[in-house]
């Protein structure tokens, strides 16, 4: 008997920051780090150009504001070794810009760090720069340059995509080629490597059964349920 499978429209996407690329993957004392992976909710906001939603009450509405979005990416792994620059900065009173009216009078600056991803370019001998993929309606034309993190780092985005898409539906366990947010799987984790990222944890690497993926050459693609639920109600 042939399983099932659906025809989506999938892109590999391979970025490179053009700056360091600064956000709170987790603190520690005053210390702010960036973690070498980024969450793919970040990275869907980013290349769908929404930049701010306005909601009554004061928590974030992911579910609203992705199903207005059209297209989905996964969350990106850098493609080599991504390295990163420690920056000091001097934490001062943001009214008074005083350090001296700090709890015992002390004119004692409070120092902080972050810890940000130092900049990949294209064309280098060692390979840098991060990969995802993206889900995407037909219309959609994503663009090659965004803004993402902080301090609006500027990306850019190759895109290849890829012909003939096909998802299938597998009992057996796969491991994607690519990090999985748990939140897209509808199947049965066998075993997963987790790191804790806001706004919740991201797979770095997991092994999934009973659900859905896209198999083309060295790609090895898990369908989000999110995504196959879209495509679901569309038909």
């Amino acid at each position: 008997m042939a399983k099932p499978s659906k025809k989506l429209r999938v892109l590999v996407g391979e970025m490179h920051n053009h700056d360091f690329l600064w956000f709170s993957s987790f603190e520690i004392s005053k210390t702010a780090t960036t973690a070498p992976i980024l969450h793919n909710y970040a990275l869907t906001y980013a290349v769908n150009g929404f930049s701010h939603g306005t909601y009554r009450g004061c928590s974030p509405r992911y579910k609203e504001d992705l199903a207005l979005m059209s297209s989905y990416a996964t969350p990106a792994l850098p493609l080599g070794q991504a390295k990163s620059t420690r920056f000091t900065q001097n934490a001062i009173n943001s009214k008074t810009l005083r350090t001296d009216d700090a709890p015992g009078g002390k004119n004692s600056p409070a120092l902080g760090w972050r810890i940000a991803l130092d900049p990949t370019w294209t064309g280098t001998d060692v390979e840098t720069g991060f990969k995802f993929y993206l889900f995407a309606e037909d219309s959609f034309k994503p663009a090659s340059v965004i803004r993402l993190g902080k301090k609006g780092c500027p990306i850019r985005i190759q895109w290849t995509e890829i012909a003939g898409a096909e998802a299938i539906f597998c009992e057996n366990p796969v491991v994607p080629s690519h990090a999985v947010n748990p939140l897209d799987v509808a199947g049965n984790i066998v075993s997963c490597s987790p790191l804790a990222i806001p706004p919740h944890l991201v797979f770095q690497r997991a092994e999934i059964e009973n659900d859905w993926f896209i198999f083309n050459n060295k790609h090895k693609i898990h369908v989000p349920s999110r995504w196959l639920d879209r495509v679901a109600n569309a038909h």
